[in-house]
C-alpha cells in the first residue's frame, strides 16, 4: 500500500480591508506531501477552498480548443480574456460571455485537478478562522475515507520558534510536525463539528439580536419624529412609549426580526444541549444556562488551544497582573477576549443571585475573607475609598470567577483527553465509510 498523502493547511482571512480598500490579499496556504515531495497551493477565495474540499481544485491549466464543449466545465473553472465591446460572432456560444461591460472569450480550462481525496491525512491548527473549513473537511473525510487532525497553536508556535521560522511557512511546518510528533494531534470528528456549530449558531443569534435592536431603535426614532413634526399638530394623548408599543407590535419588519431572534436562540440551545461538555460540565452548575454556556463555548472554541490554566485565564481576562485584577483602561488595547470576559462577568452575577449554590457559597466565603482582611474602608491614593462593601463585593466576585476559570480549564481539558482518539499510522489511512 502506498503511503498516504499528508496535507498541511493554514487558513487565513482572504483580504485585509481598511477604509473600504483591499490592503492585502491573504490566501489560504496548502502544502501536500507525497513521495518525499511537497506541492503548494494558494486558495485565494472561499470557492477555491470548497473546490479543494471536494477534490476539484484546478492544479494545472491548458488552452481552450475551438471545438470543445465548455458546458460540462464549471463556469468558475474557465479563465476568460477580454475581447471588446463587439460581440465575437466567430466563437461558439459557450466560449463567450458578457460581463463587466465587455465581451470575453474563454482562454484556459483546467487540465488537472487536486484536492482532498481518499486516504489523505490533513493537519490544521486548532481554533481561529479555520473552523468552518475544518468542519467541511472533517465532514468530507467521513465520506471518502480520509482523516483530519488539528493541533493546538502553542505546539505550532514552539516548533516554529525552534526552527526560527515565521507564520508564512506554517502549512509546511504542519506537515513536518505531523510526521515527527503525531501524538500532538487529535482527530477532528463529529464531536468537534458540534463545537464549531455552537460557535456559528451563537454568532447567528447575536447578529439577529443586534439587527432586532437596531430596527427597534430606528422605528422608535422615526415614530417620535413623526409626532413632534406633525403638520396638523395632532399630538397623541398619554405616554409616547405606550403609543410606540402599539406601532412596534404591528411593524412587520420588527416582528420578523423578533421571530428570527427567537428561532436562532432555540436552535442554539438545542445544539448546546447535545454537547457532552454541556451535559458533564455546565448543566450541573446552578446558574449556568444554555446561553451563558454558549458564550463560553463559542469564545473558547477548543480548550486544547490553551497550554495552561494561567494562559486560559489571560485569554479570558480574569487574571491578575502586577498584583491587581486586570481591567481595560483608556488609551490601551485589551489583549483578552471581550466575549469570554463578558461571559464570566455574567456568570459571576448568576453566582451572586444564587448564594446557596456551590459557587455562590464560594463567593460568600471570599467576601468574608476580604472583609476580615480589610475591616474598614480606607482612602486610596486617587482620593477614592477602597474596601467599601461594593469594592469587597467586586473583589470577591472576580476572585470567584478566577477560581471557576481554573476549575473549568482543568475539567474541560480532562474531558477532552478522554474523548479524543489517538493518531493512526500515516501509512494506514482510515477506512472509507460505506
Amino acid at each position: 500500500m502506498s503511503a498516504a498523502r499528508v496535507i498541511g493547511i493554514t487558513h487565513r482571512v482572504k483580504q485585509i480591508v481598511r477604509d473600504g480598500v483591499v490592503q492585502e490579499e491573504r490566501p489560504t496556504l496548502v502544502a501536500v506531501l507525497q513521495s518525499h515531495r511537497i506541492v503548494e497551493y494558494a486558495l485565494a477565495t472561499e470557492t477555491d477552498e470548497l473546490d479543494f474540499v471536494l477534490g476539484r481544485f484546478p492544479s494545472a491549466w491548458r488552452d481552450v480548443t475551438p471545438d470543445e464543449h465548455l458546458g460540462l466545465i464549471p463556469a468558475h473553472h474557465v479563465k476568460w480574456k477580454k475581447h471588446g465591446k463587439e460581440k465575437p460572432e466567430e466563437y461558439a456560444e459557450d466560449h463567450k460571455a458578457f460581463f463587466e461591460g465587455l465581451w470575453h472569450v474563454a482562454a484556459k480550462v483546467p487540465s488537472a485537478y487536486d484536492g482532498f481525496r481518499e486516504g489523505d491525512v490533513l493537519a490544521m491548527i486548532l481554533g481561529g478562522s479555520g473552523d468552518r473549513l475544518a468542519y467541511a473537511l472533517s465532514r468530507r473525510a467521513d465520506e471518502i475515507g480520509a482523516s483530519v487532525y488539528r493541533v493546538p497553536p502553542f505546539t505550532v508556535k514552539h516548533a516554529r520558534d525552534a526552527a526560527s521560522g515565521d507564520k508564512e511557512g506554517d502549512h509546511q511546518l504542519l506537515v513536518t510536525l505531523f510526521g515527527a510528533r503525531p501524538e500532538c494531534f487529535r482527530c477532528c470528528g463529529a464531536r468537534d463539528r458540534d463545537l464549531i456549530r455552537v460557535t456559528e449558531a451563537f454568532r447567528h443569534r447575536m447578529e439577529a439580536q443586534l439587527e432586532r435592536i437596531a430596527c427597534a431603535h430606528r422605528l422608535r426614532q422615526r415614530f417620535i419624529g413623526s409626532i413632534f413634526l406633525s403638520p396638523d399638530g395632532k399630538y397623541p394623548e398619554g405616554r409616547i412609549e405606550d403609543a410606540y408599543d402599539q406601532v412596534a407590535a404591528n411593524d412587520v419588519i420588527l416582528s420578523a426580526l423578533v421571530a428570527e431572534e427567537k428561532r436562532r436562540e432555540a436552535e442554539l440551545k438545542k445544539i448546546v444541549q447535545s454537547l457532552d461538555v454541556w451535559q458533564e460540565l455546565f448543566a450541573p452548575i446552578e446558574g449556568v444556562g444554555e446561553m451563558i454556556a454558549a458564550r463560553l463555548i463559542s469564545a473558547v472554541g477548543d480548550i486544547r488551544r490553551f497550554e495552561t490554566a494561567p494562559k486560559f485565564k489571560a485569554f479570558a481576562g480574569v487574571h491578575v497582573a502586577d498584583g491587581k485584577f486586570v481591567r481595560r483602561r483608556a488609551g490601551t488595547v485589551a489583549n483578552w477576549s471581550p466575549t469570554l470576559r463578558q461571559a464570566f462577568y455574567l456568570l459571576g452575577d448568576q453566582f451572586n443571585r444564587r448564594p446557596d449554590s456551590v459557587w455562590g457559597k464560594k463567593l460568600r466565603e471570599y467576601k468574608a475573607k476580604f472583609r476580615a482582611k480589610y475591616p474598614e474602608p480606607i482612602m486610596g491614593d486617587n482620593g477614592k475609598k477602597r474596601y467599601t462593601d461594593g469594592h469587597i463585593h467586586k473583589m470577591a466576585t472576580w476572585r470567584t470567577i478566577t477560581k471557576f476559570a481554573e476549575w473549568l480549564w482543568r475539567e474541560w481539558t480532562r474531558l477532552e483527553r478522554r474523548s479524543f482518539p489517538g493518531v493512526p499510522s500515516v501509512a494506514e489511512p482510515a477506512k472509507k465509510v460505506a
